[in-house]
C-alpha cells in the first residue's frame, strides 16, 4: 500500500469540449490505465477547473483542476497529454489516448 499523501498517475482516453478560453470548458474520457479501486479502468471520467468564486489575492487561493468519477473525486496536480513532435500541433478537442493524469490520493 502506498502512502495516502502520495500522488497516482492515470492514464486517459478522452477530449477536451470547449474553447481554451471558455471557463466552463471540461474533459470528459475514460480511464484506460489505474491503479485506484475507486477509479477502475474503463470509468467515465470528467475533468474541470474549480475557482472560489470570489476574487483572490494570494496564488495558493486560486482555483484548481478536479478528477471525478461517479461519486469520487481527486484533486488533480498535473494533466498533460504526450508532447506533439517538432513543428506539429495537435488540437486537444480530438480524442486521444495520450493523456496523463496525477492525482492527490486522499
Amino acid at each position: 500500500m502506498t502512502d495516502s499523501s502520495a500522488s497516482v498517475t492515470v492514464g486517459l482516453l478522452g477530449a477536451w469540449r470547449g474553447e481554451a478560453t471558455d471557463p466552463s470548458r471540461s474533459f470528459h474520457g475514460e480511464v484506460t490505465e489505474s491503479t485506484l479501486e475507486a477509479l477502475p479502468v474503463r470509468a467515465e471520467v470528467v475533468v474541470r477547473y474549480r475557482d472560489p468564486g470570489r476574487r483572490v489575492t494570494g496564488a495558493s487561493e486560486h482555483g484548481s483542476y478536479v478528477l471525478s468519477a461517479g461519486a469520487h473525486e481527486w484533486p488533480v496536480s498535473r494533466f498533460t497529454s504526450h508532447a506533439s513532435a517538432a513543428g506539429e500541433s495537435r488540437d486537444d478537442r480530438e480524442l486521444s489516448s495520450a493523456w496523463v493524469a496525477e492525482l492527490v490520493n486522499r
